[in-house]
């Protein structure tokens, strides 16, 4: 049975791969926004522009791609750290669904990847359909990787942004300043869509394919042990929905949990299993077998 100093390790293990991830995708996301605008600044015509859309791909391959293969082979330290949780060696079975979820995770993350893509050569297609200037176009798909983040010469914009992220990466996180600060940066960049860049919804991908692999990885080795109950764990935050406050620490049947799941309804529920979908998207609860 895991300790509570078995719980914080576990949870220290998701958050710094988590938090790990977020340091790629925002270098690998600045690197990727500043490739692909100078590819557009470069051309002379509408023919050349729509003949980036090689060597833009080529750019997500390197940049996104490839370094999520890496990502993934981390999960298997998570699910390591699960097997101890439980009686029982490393099963064929285990490899199996470890192999699996991490391959629906890979595809889930570089869906994301594949989007953003898409939605910049429609860009620029419309763009050089329409005369737009490249300085215009540029701009534009800046915007659909890094959002308000993007690289920019105005002052006042650089200093909102290093203010955003000094407040998203603090400890105690002050959700009314972070709503100011970057209330200011959608002022600098009309009809810009603040959750629709790629950092953004990589991000949030990860974070939910973690937790979701974890959680399924988890499911799958108390039903091997015939362990039937488990403490609903993990860490709380200034974010935390009240629904996940309120069950910090309780212990669940499969019977009792789905009962309370599809009895409720809370900001942020996801559909699905409670034993998958926990708190909801961004949740950073997990399940602990205890019997």
């Amino acid at each position: 049975m895991a300790t509570q100093s078995d719980i914080d390790k576990h949870d220290s293990i998701i958050q710094g791969l988590i938090d790990r991830f977020e340091d790629y995708i925002e270098t690998a996301s600045k690197t990727l926004e500043d490739r692909v605008a100078d590819r557009v600044l470069a051309t002379n015509t509408p023919e050349e522009l729509i003949e980036t859309r090689g060597p833009i791909n080529a750019d997500f391959n390197e940049l996104l791609d490839t370094g999520v293969k890496d990502f993934m082979n981390e999960f298997d330290t998570v699910g390591r750290d699960t097997i101890s949780w439980t009686p029982g060696d490393v099963t064929d079975e285990d490899k199996v669904v470890v192999t699996e979820l991490k391959k629906q995770s890979y595809n889930r993350l570089t869906e994301v990847g594949r989007q953003t893509r898409e939605s910049i050569h429609t860009e620029i297609m419309l763009g050089a359909l329409a005369g737009a200037t490249v300085q215009t176009i540029a701009e534009s798909v800046r915007h659909k990787i890094s959002g308000v983040m993007i690289t920019t010469t105005d002052l006042e914009t650089v200093r909102l942004q290093k203010k955003l992220k000094r407040l998203r990466q603090a400890s105690d996180k002050k959700a009314d300043e972070i709503a100011k600060t970057l209330g200011a940066l959608k002022a600098k960049f009309k009809n810009v869509s603040v959750g629709g860049s790629l950092g953004v919804k990589a991000n949030q991908e990860m974070h939910d394919l973690v937790m979701d692999f974890d959680a399924v990885f988890i499911k799958h080795r108390a039903k091997q042990a015939g362990l039937k109950k488990f403490k609903y764990s993990g860490s709380l935050v200034a974010e935390s929905r009240d629904f996940c406050i309120r069950n910090q620490g309780k212990v669940f049947t499969e019977e009792e949990a789905q009962r309370q799941w599809s009895s409720q309804s809370w900001s942020g529920k996801r559909s699905g299993d409670p034993f998958v979908v926990r708190g909801g998207h961004r949740c950073r609860h997990f399940w602990v077998p205890v019997d």
